[in-house]
């Protein structure tokens, strides 16, 4: 095997199954889509560096406070913010289970199921919104934010050998949110609050987004690929 994934060892089955999951994965770009349709309804300063992305799914306006952190955001689409998370958690899941055939095995179920529990942890904190259930909300935050890039940098180490682009790319993804979720941990006032959440959140996406769209247009590329060879009528060329 050269590349992810390994198109020619794989069944009608599972290419359908690949396709699923990377369809999923590249519809989470929602997750960037639903924050600026939302941001730009706010009817009060948001800043994407003092803000958490949570705010734009508070529920209520006014001031408000969850442990050190304190905003007044209000904002009108909170549904829409709301909405996304389960959605984009719901995604991740599916697609990580759906992806699981498309890569070596070394370390990969490992790193699917710490997607999975991400996704979940999204889930959940657009079912509790801060300001609703702010527990809740943290629990899943701390499911969905810092696992992925754990997730990232396991498949990296799995796919390197065999697909160097794929690799560089987790890797770096992969870097840059553990550098983020250093930041939130430690030093958040050193580039902002929602900066650093940022940092460690939208490599994951970013990183969906590419997986899904280089594992589709790498299958569409071997069924075209296949087609050619088998001719019009679905004969092999002499």
């Amino acid at each position: 095997m050269s590349q992810l994934p390994p198109a020619a060892a794989l069944s009608a089955a599972a290419g359908r199954r690949i396709v699923l999951g990377s369809t999923c994965w590249v519809l989470t770009v929602l997750f960037f889509v639903s924050q600026a349709i939302a941001q730009a309804a706010v009817t009060t300063r948001y800043s994407l560096v003092a803000n958490n992305i949570s705010d734009l799914g508070r529920t209520t306006c006014g001031p408000f406070s969850l442990g050190s952190y304190h905003t007044g955001v209000c904002s009108p689409l909170h549904t829409v913010m709301n909405s996304t998370f389960v959605v984009v958690g719901l995604l991740l899941v599916v697609g990580a289970v759906a992806l699981r055939p498309a890569w070596p095995r070394r370390l990969t179920t490992v790193a699917m199921v710490l997607l999975a529990l991400a996704g979940a942890g999204q889930v959940l904190a657009g079912l509790s919104p801060e300001d609703v259930n702010g527990g809740l909300h943290v629990l899943g935050a701390l499911f969905g934010i810092p696992l992925p890039p754990i997730a990232i940098l396991l498949l990296a180490a799995s796919v390197g050998p065999v697909d160097r682009m794929v690799g560089v790319l987790s890797v770096t993804l992969g870097l840059a949110g553990v550098v983020g979720m250093a930041l939130m941990i430690a030093a958040p006032g050193l580039l902002g609050v929602g900066a650093s959440e940022r940092l460690a959140a939208y490599p994951t996406y970013v990183w969906t987004i590419a997986i899904g769209s280089i594992v589709l247009a790498r299958r569409a590329s071997t069924t075209a690929a296949d087609q050619a060879v088998a001719g019009p009528e679905g004969q092999a060329k002499p």
